[in-house]
């Protein structure tokens, strides 16, 4: 009888332990999948026809609400092919036209001697482009001298009075202020590294190294950082903020390898704010202090993701958790352990269904929309809720980590149900953040920690003068040359004329 209980317990143990290997080749199956995926698979988080026809189109609320048809009700849909969107190039501002006339060989008849009658016939355009011209502006100051009071016994010497010479941008240097904003257009706007700047000033007939040209960037960074630091006070007054952050390399760093990474922290206004504001603070951390730190004197609502170093701002500030990374983690799921993946749809359908209802309300009013959300998401979102009480996934897997993510941010997500002000995802804010992820691929590094700063500074900047529909170019050299006339202490009330939102900025530097 003990030999029997002893075999048991023996069978049980061997049992459990293979059920654990099965879970583990699972997991382990999954994750290769997933990296595959990651490696060789599309990129799109667009929900993938996986040979079903979806129940729900992109305005449905989830709910069938025209009648089955009972076989004497017959309805007729025509299908209409979408319009091909032409691919033919078009001009799309208003330029300058220069008139060319191709002349005939003889004006005067060839079988009668008399002259023709001209006229012209269009035959069509041609669109131009000339390559950047470099020239030099020489700078004189004009000084007067009087020659009576010069001769004057009264006077000790030649009497001589000059021009005032304007506070330029950069003294003493061969950088105007056009040239340091079309460096950094290109490096941030249009992702283009110096070395590459480099070489093309040189073909203009500009020999520069490429540390003077950061040297620039980081001057040019300085001399907007006043208007920089009063668009960050003002975003920390809005009622409703996203953040994020992104990974950077910066080489040079106390105590850090140079392999190691950095952070840009960013925080930027939401898509109905009055103004729009994006700020990018660069760091070496990215520890609750960092989030502590530049969320100090913000005290609305904050969208973000479930990062723990939020967990650390300060109390006042109201978090509200983001729908479309929880669908990103029910998606991994989908193509995760086989016998999850059908749950996994079934997960992702209800986060379209929630979305399909966001792209419907826009537009509304938030009152309405508050309306639409308490009607037609909040079953939805208590669906999903119910489902997860009703079911358990593989311990971490895909999508147990996403049930995970889930129950953690349970009273963040449901945020958007009770205030209109609150967007149901952070996807603004990995819009915005994409420059930076774009420019790292380019740039590779900084090399210290001032370039580190003025990439961050730049890049809320450029991210703010988009979101105001000025030309960046334009507003950097703006900026550039009347800035410095302000003086080295310059009030808020001064510097208020400068912000994107200006009307003399609109009027100077619209796109």
């Amino acid at each position: 009888m003990d030999i029997i209980e002893e075999l048991k317990k023996i069978n049980a143990s061997q049992q459990a332990q293979i059920e654990e290997l099965i879970r583990q080749n699972q997991i382990l199956t999954e994750q290769v999948k997933y990296l595959r995926n990651k490696l060789y698979g599309h990129s799109s988080e667009k929900t993938i026809n996986d040979g079903q026809t979806s129940l729900f189109d992109d305005a449905s609320n989830g709910v069938f609400e025209d009648p089955e048809s009972t076989g004497e009700q017959i309805e007729i849909v025509t299908v209409r092919k979408k319009k091909r969107q032409s691919q033919k190039a078009k001009i799309t501002k208003d330029l300058p036209v220069k008139e060319e006339l191709i002349e005939l060989a003889e004006h005067n008849c060839h079988n009668c001697g008399n002259a023709y009658q001209i006229f012209k016939r269009l035959i069509g355009d041609k669109f131009h482009l000339r390559p950047a011209q470099a020239y030099i502006v020489r700078r004189y100051q004009e000084v007067g001298k009087c020659q009576h009071c010069s001769e004057d016994v009264n006077y000790d010497g030649d009497q001589f009075v000059s021009a005032t010479v304007p506070q330029s941008f950069m003294a003493h240097s061969l950088a105007s202020e056009d040239l340091v904003a079309t460096i950094i257009a290109n490096k941030y706007e249009l992702a283009l590294p110096l070395y590459r700047q480099r070489q093309r000033l040189k073909g203009l007939g500009l020999s520069v190294s490429e540390a003077t040209l950061s040297n620039w960037v980081i001057y040019g960074s300085e001399r907007v950082a006043l208007v920089d630091q009063l668009l960050f006070r003002k975003l920390k007054q809005q009622p409703y903020l996203h953040g994020d952050e992104t990974p950077i390399q910066v080489l040079r760093e106390s105590g850090k390898s140079p392999t190691s990474k950095s952070f840009l922290w960013e925080m930027r206004s939401a898509a109905n704010a009055a103004t729009s504001i994006i700020h990018f603070h660069y760091d070496p951390s990215r520890s609750e202090k960092v989030a502590r730190k530049i969320y100090e004197g913000f005290s609305g609502t904050l969208v973000c993701d479930g990062y723990a170093g939020y967990n650390h701002i300060p109390p006042e500030i109201r978090r509200a958790g983001c729908w479309a990374h929880g669908r990103r983690k029910f998606v991994d799921g989908t193509n995760g352990i086989e016998s999850q993946r059908s749950l996994g749809r079934k997960f992702v359908k209800k986060f379209d269904q929630l979305f399909a209802i966001e792209r419907k309300a826009q537009g509304f009013s938030p009152q309405q929309l508050l309306e639409i959300r308490q009607r037609e998401s909040k079953p939805i979102v208590d669906s999903i809720w119910q489902l997860i009480s009703e079911t358990t996934p593989i311990n971490k897997s895909k999508l147990g980590r996403a049930y995970t993510y889930m129950v953690n941010q349970c009273e963040q997500l449901e945020a958007f149900l009770n205030d209109p002000g609150v967007a149901i995802s952070n996807n603004i804010a990995e819009r915005s953040i994409k420059t930076s992820v774009i420019g790292r691929k380019n740039w590779l590094f900084s090399t210290g920690q001032r370039g580190a700063k003025a990439n961050a500074l730049f890049l809320g900047l450029f991210e703010t003068a988009i979101a105001n529909h000025l030309d960046f170019k334009k507003y950097l050299v703006y900026l550039f040359t009347y800035l410095p006339r302000l003086g080295d202490s310059p009030t808020d009330e001064e510097l208020e004329a400068y912000l994107p939102w200006a009307k003399a900025v609109q009027q100077s530097c619209a796109a």
